[in-house]
């Protein structure tokens, strides 16, 4: 018996002496940060104002009232935070970038905007006297839409202002791109093209001689993109660092990346970023049979693998989205799949074999259709890809007929309100007035178990998310125009249109327990702006001003100065 209770009493001994410590030992105090004098929203979908938001250890422990704060706080290492009046919102979230294209595109000559394509050759040809002869010239942003002729440019008058340097400019969708005569030479294109303009998926575009005008169509730019040196992977990775510090400073707190490289998804779980990346990996190529999603283990700025990015078609902007029939403004053309029906519904499988979430590209009638079907044929006999939650990214025109298999199917409509104001212009063009109505169709795709998740595409568009909500609010771009808002049925209250940027993103990850809000046990993503969002006129959303971004509880942009200790 004696043996019997030494051998307990030494096992209780170890056992305590093993046994991990508390976080906090009784005689410390543990730190904390409590934030009042404004206006604090905890977030969707009742966007309740509180007094002040107490945070400890990157998580929200309390939003309420400013005298409970300090109560519950006066065991704490409190630094108090005075907003001055200004308001606090849950972090604003990316659901559709692409970081590694934005870093890069902060490097190169950025065409957005330009009105004319002898700006446009004027702009790349000054770029090219900064750098040795040889040397890749390289530009993203162009939209022949905006030019007075809108119609493709011909390399011609760019080859004549760069003949020492070979050139290659992205169109502002990323599906379609310029080259000039030094550039198509390297690729072999310098000839008579005719039998080798068309692929799966891409074409280049010829004059009447039968030689490239330089333009390339989705697949097609490949053809340049192979002889362009490739950057190294640490380069790669410089690039997406870059992006994510630009963007803290928009008031993003997390992006959903899209179409990263196999090569790039391991770094982004070993090494934290100024703000969280949600990935998918680039699939149309295959779905490697050892991905598996993965989270990195930082407190701060966790990195997730979540899924898989596949493509079906193109871009309207360059006729590439597949339609269900001709564009109106170029009859005989439907634009082009670029992967088979059949082969996306094997890769759909493959997502939901490997545990991964399917996130497909599509903008077409004929392309969203195409992706629906391949949905709905896998999950006849694997249930469990409605748990994964499908999206659709873009979505941007879909056949009145698919409108509610959005919900039927469970799939998540992932857009861009700017990409409406943007193509608003020339959209009705392409499709007709018929079509039109199922065009960038926020509320109609939407329900209670697929909610809206919104982003904008960057580099396509620019990334500051208040552009965006202004867009889905007022449906006019940043000049106010339309007046009364371009298809308004189509318009979101403002509770709406911040939702979607806050808990319909979370939910697109499976993060709606600890994103997207600011309640207690929520990750303190935050931002602080010098305008009410829910309570402003939306024009005045285009001036809003980012006065600090905070992920998990660090600031990440700006400063926030604690005063006196709380009393």
């Amino acid at each position: 018996m004696k043996n019997t209770l030494l051998t307990v009493c030494l096992a209780v001994v170890a056992f305590a002496c093993a046994a991990p410590k508390p976080a906090f030992a009784p005689t410390e105090r543990a730190r904390a940060e409590l934030y009042s004098n404004g206006t604090v929203y905890v977030g969707a979908p009742e966007w309740r104002r509180v007094e002040a938001l107490l945070v400890r250890d990157g998580r929200v422990v309390f939003a309420g009232e400013r005298t409970e704060a300090l109560r519950r706080a006066s065991e704490l290492d409190v630094r108090e935070f005075d907003l001055a009046g200004r308001v606090l919102i849950p972090g604003l979230v990316d659901a559709h970038g692409h970081l590694e294209g934005y870093g890069d595109a902060l490097g190169i000559v950025d065409l957005r905007g330009v009105a004319t394509f002898e700006e446009v050759v004027a702009l790349v040809a000054d770029s090219a006297t900064r750098v040795p002869a040889g040397t890749w010239v390289r530009g993203r942003g162009w939209d022949q839409n905006l030019w007075p002729t809108k119609a493709f440019p011909n390399h011609q008058a760019l080859s004549a202002a760069t003949p020492n340097h070979p050139v290659f400019l992205e169109r502002i969708d990323g599906h379609a791109a310029l080259a000039n005569a030094k550039a198509l030479a390297l690729a072999g294109l310098d000839g008579d093209v005719r039998g080798r303009d068309r692929m799966q998926g891409g074409e280049v575009l010829f004059d009447g001689e039968g030689r490239a005008t330089g333009v390339l169509i989705d697949a097609a730019m490949g053809q340049v993109e192979r002889v362009i040196p490739a950057p190294t992977l640490d380069e790669r990775w410089a690039r997406i660092e870059r992006a994510t510090r630009a963007l803290v400073a928009e008031g993003l707190t997390a992006v959903h990346d899209m179409g990263v490289p196999a090569e790039l998804a391991q770094r982004f779980v070993e090494r934290p970023l100024a703000l969280r990346a949600f990935v998918y990996v680039a699939g149309n190529e295959g779905i490697d049979a050892a991905l598996r999603p993965m989270r990195s283990t930082s407190a701060t700025s966790a990195n997730e693998v979540v899924g898989v990015k596949l493509m079906i078609d193109g871009a309207l902007g360059s006729r590439g989205a597949a339609l269900l029939a001709d564009y109106s403004d170029a009859p005989g053309e439907r634009g082009h799949l670029l992967i088979v029906e059949a082969r996306l519904a094997e890769l759909v499988e493959r997502c939901a074999m490997q545990g991964l979430q399917p996130a497909t590209h599509a903008i077409g009638d004929y392309g969203n259709r195409a992706v629906l079907d391949a949905l709905e044929k896998v999950e006849a006999h694997r249930p469990e890809l409605r748990e994964l939650r499908p999206r659709i990214e873009h979505a941007q025109i879909v056949a009145p007929e698919d409108w509610p298999r959005f919900v039927a199917l469970g799939v998540i409509p992932s857009m861009q309100p700017t990409h409406a104001t943007s193509d608003m212009p020339w959209a009705e063009t392409r499709v007709g007035s018929a079509r039109i109505a199922g065009a960038y169709a926020w509320k109609r795709l939407s329900g209670p178990s697929t909610p809206l998740a919104f982003g904008s595409d960057f580099p396509v568009e620019k990334p500051n998310p208040f552009e965006g909500l202004s867009a889905a609010i007022t449906r006019c771009d940043v000049h106010g125009s339309p007046v009364g808002g371009w298809l308004p049925e189509q318009k979101l209250t403002a509770r709406e249109a911040l939702a979607a940027f806050t808990t319909g993103a979370a939910w697109a990850v499976h993060r709606e327990q600890d994103l997207g809000r600011l309640a207690p046990g929520y990750l303190a993503d935050f931002v602080v702006i010098d305008v009410d969002p829910l309570a402003c006129e939306p024009s005045a959303l285009l001036a809003t001003h980012v006065l600090a971004t905070v992920v998990g509880g660090e600031v990440v942009y700006g400063r926030l100065e604690p005063h006196q200790p709380a009393q």
